[in-house]
């Protein structure tokens, strides 16, 4: 395919995008059906406005990688060391379980053994781009099925070397003998660890040097070849591209140039992603899937339904509750990318008739289509009090013996710090975290207050005795176990001051009626800070700002949200900038006015601000005549609006007093 055809292909990809998303944006489903759609629609088996995807593609892939590479910076290498015995377990877990699922379906469908190991094999495999899509699109990345899913799609990838090396094996072909398998991925383990050791100590020197250069064009241009190039090493290793990109981003996630390193490559994540997304949709043959609609759909039933159960009770069996174990279910219950590309081999050497692959093909961007929307119906069901959160009889849960206390719920920074806080100031208080990693470590700290478990559920709650507790702050990154806390906490008792942390703004008024008190929104609390920071510049004293930060924060942030409190705000600010206030101004060495009487300066006439006090040697002079002669080391002390307070401390600091040029 020449230059000119592929630009005109991804130009057809991009701009059919467009009237499809906005369609499904109005109609309130998630964007990837609507790329998935778009690329059934114009590739080769719909319309064939594209009947080679083959660059298309290519594209799709480094989309991927750079998803993984963004995902990997945002989970930071610390922590992803700290989980790493999760994720092997869950992961191995996982990948054993649907592969055992697999194969004993392939011999009841009186497959031979080779063949049943093979469906074992695609099987085990989740869709790293569109769990990391919609993990992101919620930003629930850290929350615990979050932290899971991206455990077990790490390891399926890991996992796609043996399994590729396997497959002659299986076809009866010349294949790998047992101990170049076990080599091969001992050698990719040898490998990963080598990228992060070079990528962790030898690229942030590079972008070091880079960064002094001042140039914004040369930091973009090296955050991508960072990220492929990384990625293009690996996959010519054995490994894969997005495994490459993922341990690129694992490497720079603690350095001094990760936010702006993700800031560079997400306008070409965005857009690679979705061709990926389209390109999967192209695979679809409508024939084929027309003629075979009953059995596809009940394949696409079965597959879901099977790596949806084994998902199940991997979580529940490591005591995580029904919620996080069912999101974890549906994210995983997809065919992974990588399964296609062991299909295409087992096809290619006999292990697959071409009706099962087209079968297996049709299914799985069933999968993909269906796992978006069963995620949003169990994100909906989970928000319905009436259905799971509903508070039932407080069961009898043993309490511990504190009262008057403070309820934690969730031990990250913020928790923690406020733990320390309360411990340091005598205050009770009792942690709830569902990270047991951070509870054993809060124990060894010397807490031994502390609860692993969900502190959404009403026996955790009554565990920690939430009805004899004062305040219960809420600091966890799961939105939809926070309201589900507030409101069982709110139910259990009443008189709680619930203080809660969150980062999305269209949360607030939902909090608001679950029974939040305080609701400290991460975006409003940083305008907040913006703005205090620019009006103490202008000479606002200190009093007028924090009086203007507990308006907006009394009025539950509406001057920023635009709801019924807006007026009302603003009202009460303008009410204070209207009023006149002090500043002081101490007379340094070579000020030009020292020598010079209050007389001479004609403070007021010049500024309107009105000198009322001046101390000197700790003596207070009120209202200092005109004759007044300044000298080194004196106070003034003056009144007046806020323009005239900003003037008089130019002319006081002898700079020029006519206005500036406008541009």
């Amino acid at each position: 395919m020449d230059g000119l055809n592929f630009f005109h292909q991804l130009i057809i990809v991009l701009g059919f995008s467009i009237p499809v998303i906005y369609l499904f944006n109005k109609i309130k489903l998630p964007s990837i059906i609507g790329f998935l759609i778009t690329g059934i629609l114009i590739g080769p088996f719909g319309l064939k406005i594209i009947d080679d995807s083959a660059g298309i593609q290519f594209l799709a892939e480094i989309g991927v990688a750079f998803l993984l590479f963004t995902i990997g910076i945002e989970i930071q290498l610390s922590r992803f060391l700290r989980h790493l015995s999760e994720i092997l377990l869950t992961g191995g877990l996982q990948v054993l379980g649907t592969f055992m699922v697999g194969f004993f379906i392939g011999l009841a469908m009186q497959l031979d053994p080779g063949q049943s190991v093979f469906i074992g094999f695609i099987l085990a495999h989740s869709s790293s781009a569109l769990v990391l899509k919609l993990l992101k699109d919620r930003g629930e990345e850290e929350a615990p099925q979050g932290r899971i899913s991206i455990g077990v799609i790490l390891f399926q990838d890991i996992m796609v070397v043996p399994m590729m090396l396997l497959i002659p094996f299986l076809a009866g072909t010349s294949g790998a003998s047992a101990w170049m398998i076990v080599w091969k991925l001992i050698k990719s383990l040898l490998i990963i660890a080598a990228v992060l050791a070079a990528a962790r100590y030898l690229i942030p020197l590079i972008l070091e040097r880079l960064v002094t250069m001042n140039m914004r064009d040369v930091l973009v241009i090296s955050s991508v070849v960072i990220t492929m190039g990384i990625a293009w090493i690996t996959e010519s290793l054995g490994l894969s591209l997005a495994i490459g990109a993922f341990l690129a981003g694992l490497a720079l996630s603690d350095t001094d140039f990760t936010h702006q390193i993700i800031s560079d490559i997400n306008p070409f994540r965005d857009v690679f992603l979705s061709i990926f997304f389209v390109s999967f949709g192209m695979i679809l043959n409508l024939t084929f899937a027309g003629e075979h609609l009953a059995e596809i759909l009940i394949v696409s039933a079965a597959i879901i339904l099977i790596k949806g159960a084994v998902v199940l009770g991997l979580v529940k069996a490591l005591r995580y509750p029904l919620r996080t174990a069912l999101l974890c279910a549906v994210l995983l219950s997809q065919i992974g990318e990588f399964s296609f590309v062991l299909a295409a081999q087992g096809q290619r050497l006999g292990l697959i008739s071409d009706d099962i692959y087209q079968s297996f093909i049709a299914a799985a961007v069933f999968t993909f289509i269906v796992t978006p929307l069963l995620a949003g119906a169990v994100y909906y069901v989970f928000t319905r009090r009436n259905l799971f959160d509903a508070v039932q009889d407080v069961p009898t849960t043993h309490c511990l013996d504190v009262k008057n206390h403070v309820v934690i719920c969730g031990l990250g920074l913020n928790g923690r710090n406020l733990a320390k806080v309360l411990k340091d100031t005598a205050i009770r208080y009792v942690a709830i975290d569902l990270n047991f990693q951070k509870i054993k470590s809060a124990k060894r700290s010397g807490d031994p207050n502390t609860i692993w478990g969900d502190a959404s559920r009403t026996e955790i709650l009554t565990r920690a005795n939430v009805g004899a507790a004062r305040v219960l702050v809420v600091a966890i990154s799961d939105r939809f176990l926070t309201k589900s806390c507030i409101a069982n906490a709110r139910a259990m008792n009443p008189k709680l001051h619930v203080i809660v942390r969150t980062k999305y703004v269209s949360d607030i008024e939902e909090l608001l009626k679950l029974g939040a008190n305080d609701i400290i929104p991460e975006e409003f609390e940083t305008s907040i800070q913006i703005f205090s920071r620019v009006l103490k510049i202008f000479h606002i004293p200190n009093s007028i700002i924090l009086a203007q930060g507990n308006i907006i924060r009394n009025k539950s942030y509406g001057v920023f949200r635009e709801t019924r409190f807006t007026q009302e705000a603003f009202d009460q600010i303008g009410q204070i900038l209207a009023q006149g206030t002090i500043e002081t101004f101490f007379v340094g060495s070579g000020n030009p006015h020292i020598g010079k009487s209050i007389r001479q300066v004609d403070l007021k006439a010049k500024s309107g601000a009105m000198i009322i006090n001046i101390i000197r040697n700790n003596e207070n002079i009120t209202n200092p005549p005109s004759d007044f002669v300044f000298k080194t080391s004196d106070q003034i002390i003056f009144f007046g609006s806020h323009a005239a307070i900003d003037k008089a401390l130019t002319i006081l600091n002898g700079m020029d007093e006519s206005p500036p040029v406008a541009c």
